[in-house]
């Protein structure tokens, strides 16, 4: 069953750059060395040094070690930032959250501000139309020719000083938003889609995916937990070092890829289960499809929940990912 592992791993892969426009093999411009790609409506870019200076009509994400975005840099929707050194001069349409040594935010922000690390800054042409929340080891810089319009919340902390939170006396009752997750519809058709190709592609391998998840489920589910949490923790220890921040990049994209794979496996397994209950007289294609309709219409109903949709997409993309990796092992 290895053969049938790696076809549907390779299968899923190929089928998740392919609804994409396509992957920049090598960044043009200031960022020889960075790579590109796009899932849905986001982009993705990772490198060690980056310098964005175009428009994006989406979402933005990027991790790596300097990264600059210009004045020409114009991005429609939210931006989350993983570097050591970020400066933004861009026109960012959604919210703008920032992991980061140090930051300086010299642009326009229409959405909240969200950063964690150890030095804020704001500049001169800054204009935050939202909130800014920040963790971080001493009080934001704040140019006079700075604009927030929002309220400004921020943990500080220093060595001489436990840390305290601050945040102005008519917001008292201010809850921090723990990070939602979506899933548009347009999104679940492709990875439906994705899913139906992996299984109609590689039968015996999907099959052998249904089984596997119905006979261990459990373990299934704490393999993908240990990735999960795992690669994060790993990222984070390989980029103490200079030398460790390649593998940093590298890990940050496995898991990035992981969650996509392990949503696509999810779809296939659960696809299985309501594959085998059609009757035997429908073409084998025909239940294929059914069954993968039915479980990409479940998904996506579970994971648009209001309180219980995160749960939904961490349960399916966890036991994804562990029921590929047993899949992987069975000889």
């Amino acid at each position: 069953m290895r053969s049938g592992f790696l076809s549907v791993f390779l299968v899923v892969l190929t089928g998740l750059f392919a609804s994409a426009p396509a992957w920049a093999d090598i960044a043009k411009g200031p960022t020889p060395a960075a790579v590109e790609w796009k899932a849905g409506d986001t982009s993705y870019l990772a490198g060690r040094d980056i310098t964005v200076d175009r428009k994006i009509d989406g979402a933005l994400t990027v991790t790596g070690e300097t990264i600059t975005l210009t004045r020409d840099a114009k991005i429609a929707n939210d931006v989350w930032i993983a570097g050591r050194r970020v400066a933004t001069e861009a026109d960012i349409g959604g919210d703008l959250s920032l992991r980061a040594q140090d930051a300086l935010i010299n642009g326009h922000v229409k959405g909240d501000v969200t950063f964690y690390g150890v030095h804020l800054a704001f500049g001169p042409d800054a204009v935050v139309d939202g909130n800014v929340n920040y963790y971080a080891a001493g009080p934001a810089e704040i140019d006079s020719g700075a604009r927030i319009a929002g309220n400004m919340r921020s943990k500080v902390w220093d060595r001489d000083t436990p840390p305290r939170m601050s945040q102005p006396e008519d917001d008292r009752h201010h809850r921090w938003e723990a990070p939602g997750y979506r899933l548009s519809w347009p999104g679940a058709i492709v990875f439906g889609f994705i899913a139906g190709i992996v299984a109609l592609s590689a039968p015996a391998a999907a099959t052998r995916l249904g089984e596997v998840s119905a006979a261990q489920p459990a373990l299934a589910f704490l393999i993908g937990l240990v990735w999960l949490v795992g690669a994060p923790i790993a990222a984070v220890v390989s980029a103490v070092t200079i030398i460790g921040l390649p593998i940093a990049f590298i890990m940050i994209l496995l898991w990035l890829v992981g969650m996509l794979i392990g949503l696509v496996v999810a779809i296939i397994a659960l696809g299985q289960v309501f594959t085998g209950r059609m009757r035997p007289r429908y073409e084998h294609t025909a239940r294929v499809a059914g069954g993968i309709a039915v479980a990409t219409v479940l998904l996506w109903v579970g994971i648009s929940l209001p309180a219980l949709g995160g749960l939904v997409w961490f349960a399916a993309v966890t036991f994804g990912i562990g029921a590929l990796v047993l899949s992987a092992r069975v000889v």
